[in-house]
């Protein structure tokens, strides 16, 4: 009796896996991704050192009016970050402030520039500074108003005046209305309701002539618009 002898296993084959050949960067690209590198570190560290960089500058401790003297408590000492387009005054200089006299109003919390002082006196020479209380009817919303605006004070008629008027004969304030030109310096509430206390620099002539007509309340202010 014959046996069948058992099939011989075949050999395992290895299987050949296709080898892809690494990718090669140009040497263009190379260069670039350097030369990106460089600039994005260099770009971090100029951020750094800005945010970094920390000095001590003068800034306005409270209000102060158009042509007010800044004394040294006016203001006060921050540090806050330079930034570029900014020139504000150092604390180191503040003896270029002091003394001198605001060419605006200051607001409390803003840094100094030189460009806000000046040397020049407010009033300026040749002109006085006159106070107008006003009521609502004799100014434009006070909202319209801004320190260093060009305004005209309008002369109106004295009371009692309006009889000839209703007659047909114009009194001699009403051919033509007088104006004087004026320019705002402050402004601040009055002590009545809806008045306003505006200060009006007027050239020294005019002024006179302006502290009368406002004791006896007739003085329209106008915004000028020229």
């Amino acid at each position: 009796m014959s046996t069948t002898a058992p099939p011989r296993a075949l050999p395992a084959v290895p299987i050949a896996v296709p080898r892809t050949a690494p990718r090669r960067r140009s040497v263009a690209q190379g260069a670039l991704a350097a030369v990106l590198i460089i600039v994005g570190a260099l770009t971090a560290a100029y951020v750094a050192q800005r945010i970094g960089s920390t000095h001590d500058f003068l800034a306005v401790a409270r209000p102060v009016g158009k042509g007010a003297e800044i004394t040294r408590a006016d203001l006060v000492v921050v540090r806050v970050n330079e930034a570029v387009g900014l020139r504000p005054v150092a604390a180191r200089d503040s003896g270029d402030v002091i003394g001198k006299r605001a060419v605006m109003a200051l607001v409390p919390g803003t840094l100094i520039t030189l460009e806000q002082v000046t040397d020049t006196p407010v009033p300026a020479p040749g002109h006085q500074l006159i106070g107008l209380a006003l009521g609502e009817d004799r100014m434009p919303s006070a909202s319209r108003l801004t320190v260093g605006a060009k305004v005209l004070l309008v002369v109106v008629p004295k009371k009692g005046a309006d009889d000839k008027a209703e007659e047909g004969v114009q009194g001699p304030d009403l051919v033509p209305p007088r104006t004087i030109t004026a320019t705002i310096i402050s402004i601040s509430p009055g002590t009545r309701s809806g008045q306003t206390v505006i200060d009006v620099e007027v050239a020294t002539v005019d002024a006179p002539t302006v502290a009368a007509l406002a004791a006896d309340d007739r003085v329209v202010l106008s915004l000028d618009g020229s």
